[in-house]
């Protein structure tokens, strides 16, 4: 960087030799020696006396870095020392106090600047001119105008040095420049191309980052972040768009990516309201620098549609390349299982392989086991599903489910496609050739209480993912285009959650699609439309749950990838479902006779269970064991409850049935 001719000489020395005139011709003008409020100020001995002495600051070599890397010229590098010397020894304070006239003025002001600069052929409004709002000290951050109480010359308002570079300065940058900014930032460390491979994406990064243009670069994808610090060799610095209505954090953002040498980037477009887009644009557009967008995904670009971006999509990693980051993070010999069902970025397994890692050292193992590698895959899974759905816990097993074999085979095969749908689809060849999506549309059809939300729990114990039930009935509105809202919510924060979607009462939104009379039935057909558009692009399992699958249009159902009937429990499965839900740790007498209770009522097995659990509340009031009479008076309340015992002859001969068995 060369200097202009009429520049001054920069550097503390320089600094302190200035001062020393200064404060000479100031003490020899003083007329005021006999003042009697000489002590409520600096005399001139005590001027002279900090004159005559240096400080002992060697901030000339960081001072040097910082003009540098704030791409200042000399000039400006002789403002920003006179203006930060205060902040490196107190003794400057003083001196700037004496020379202002003001015990409380300890900070530089633009005249005082231009005293101690001007001469050798620097002009005093070359000076002034330093401390204009776009000129690079003010634009950068590195330094700003306090407006004190009072009015107050514009030359000789205090120049405040920014925290941020004050700590720089100082040597002790780490983390101390953070305490005052105006928002947090996050910073982005470069990692090795092996841990996450697609070499191809940090190729094409580098070279548009390279690029002789001031294009906006659009990075979006999982690991955008990481692609483009690896790209760019540097590490970055993250600055949400939602605070760019704000100059000084855009200025503080600015002054930390440079004084640390990281690439400032722009994040936070999944949030970004369309009315937030002008911001974010006249933000770009009033940059000095080159800007560079990192998004989640190709449809957060559309908040910069309204000017020519560059965009590079980075691909969600391979299977194998899961696989690999999943070995490299946890240890695990065999982590194939965890890296097929869970399409995790290479991030989130990094930190899903410390959360497994913790987990196995708490159990005194050297490497994390299956289940310990699923929990980190969940943890590692951020959404915001829990705001909109109920979680279900992993509460059964396949020994806990009663159904036909065929239904079973058929939920064995969606654990299967979810297990090995990348290896299937993607290493072999099959997403080419057939053209498909790798999600998951699943239909379970059945009368309530037959078992559906039963076997999503337990595909989801199976498999080790989170379940999430959403009650349709809830997401359905009169109002039209409010259902279409209400779904987007929910599939936009199941975006990168890795879990089963379990839509119940799937019966409010569906009908013929035939039947249309009036224009609500038209936007009906809409939002069957709209939730099946939905699913067929959410990577995860969807499964609707529905009590009348002769309400669902069959071009629907064409769609579907299962389609599971749950039948009404037979009596052989009914003593099964019988046996399930009466513990072996409760107390059951032994005239309880499960054969005759499945043969003779016919109950769905959820009422079965609730009929086991009232009959042991009932024996537990008592003190007794659970008897007969008491599973008898449960299956009669919930015969009652369902409308099928309403008059008092119907419960005697209920009762009557019950005394005549064999």
């Amino acid at each position: 960087m060369t200097s202009p001719p009429d520049a001054p000489a920069t550097g503390f020395t320089f600094l302190e030799g200035r001062l020393r005139t200064a404060v000479q011709l100031a003490a020899a003008g003083d007329q005021g020696a006999d003042d009697s409020l000489r002590g409520l100020y600096i005399s001139d001995e005590q001027a002279l006396s900090l004159a005559a002495g240096a400080a002992a600051i060697e901030a000339d070599a960081r001072m040097a870095v910082t003009a540098e890397r704030l791409d200042l010229d000399a000039l400006d590098t002789a403002v920003l020392t006179v203006c930060a010397a205060p902040e490196l020894h107190r003794r400057y304070g003083f001196l700037y106090a004496y020379l202002q006239d003001d015990v409380t003025r300890r900070l530089a002001s633009p005249r005082l600047v231009a005293d101690l600069l001007a001469g050798d052929g620097v002009e005093r409004h070359h000076i002034l001119s330093t401390f204009a709002p776009h000129a690079p000290l003010p634009a950068s951050g590195a330094l700003r105008l306090l407006t004190p109480d009072g009015p107050t010359p514009l030359a000789d308002r205090p120049v405040k040095v920014s925290d941020r570079l004050a700590a720089f300065l100082l040597g002790t940058d780490h983390g101390l420049g953070d305490a005052a900014a105006p928002v947090p930032l996050r910073r982005i460390a470069p990692q090795p191309a092996a841990d996450g491979g697609r070499d191809d994406a940090i190729a094409e990064v580098a070279r548009l980052l390279h690029a002789d243009t001031r294009l906006p670069l659009v990075v979006c994808g999982p690991d955008a972040a990481t692609i483009v610090a690896s790209a760019a060799q540097q590490p970055l610095l993250l600055l949400d768009v939602h605070d760019l209505e704000r100059p000084e954090v855009i200025a503080d953002a600015t002054l930390a990516a440079a004084l640390e040498g990281r690439l400032l980037c722009l994040d936070g477009l999944e949030d970004l309201k369309p009315t937030d887009r002008a911001r974010l644009l006249r933000a770009i557009d009033e940059r000095r620098e080159r800007t560079v967008v990192l998004g989640r995904s190709r449809g957060e670009a559309l908040a910069l549609s309204d000017r020519t971006a560059l965009l590079v999509e980075v691909p969600m990693p391979s299977f194998a390349e899961r696989r690999s980051a999943w070995q490299q993070c946890s240890g695990a010999e065999d982590p194939g299982d965890v890296a097929a069902k869970f399409r995790l970025s290479i991030e989130q397994i990094r930190a899903a392989g410390e959360v497994s890692r913790i987990a196995a050292t708490a159990r005194g193992a050297a490497t994390p086991d299956a289940d310990e590698l699923n929990m980190g895959a969940r943890y590692a899974s951020v959404s915001r599903l829990g705001e909109l759905a109920a979680r279900l816990d992993h509460a059964y097993q396949w020994d806990d489910l009663v159904l036909p074999d065929r239904q079973r085979d058929l939920l064995r095969s969606i654990s299967a496609y979810l297990r090995h749908r990348d290896r299937v689809l993607s290493e072999w060849g099959y997403e080419r050739t057939v053209a498909r999506t790798q999600g998951l549309k699943v239909l379970f059809a059945g009368e309530s209480g037959t078992g559906k939300t039963m076997a999503a729990q337990v595909l989801a114990a199976e498999l080790g993912m989170e379940l999430f039930r959403v009650d349709l009935a809830t997401v359905v509105s009169k109002y039209i285009g409010e259902t279409e809202k209400n779904l987007e919510r929910i599939f936009t924060a199941a975006d990168g959650s890795n879990a089963i979607l379990f839509f119940d009462e799937a019966d409010a939104l569906f009908g013929k699609r035939s039947e249309v009379s009036d224009s609500h039935d038209r936007y009906a057909n809409i939002e069957v439309a709209y939730l099946l558009q939905r699913m067929e692009a959410y990577p995860g399992a969807v499964i609707l749950a529905t009590n009348f699958k002769r309400n669902i249009d069959d071009a629907f159902i064409r769609r579907l990838d299962f389609v599971i009937d749950f039948p009404f429990p037979e009596a052989e499965d009914r003593e099964k479902i019988w046996r399930l839900v009466l513990p072996q740790e409760a107390p059951v007498h032994a005239d309880v006779d499960l054969a005759f209770l499945a043969t003779q009522f016919k109950l769905s097995g959820g009422a079965i269970r609730n009929c086991s659990l009232a009959a042991a509340f009932q024996a537990a009031d008592e003190d007794a064991s659970i008897e007969m009479r008491h599973l008898v008076r449960a299956v009669a309340q919930e015969y009652g409850k369902q409308g099928r015992l309403t008059l008092e002859a119907d419960f005697e001969r209920f009762h009557d049935l019950v005394r005549a068995r064999p």
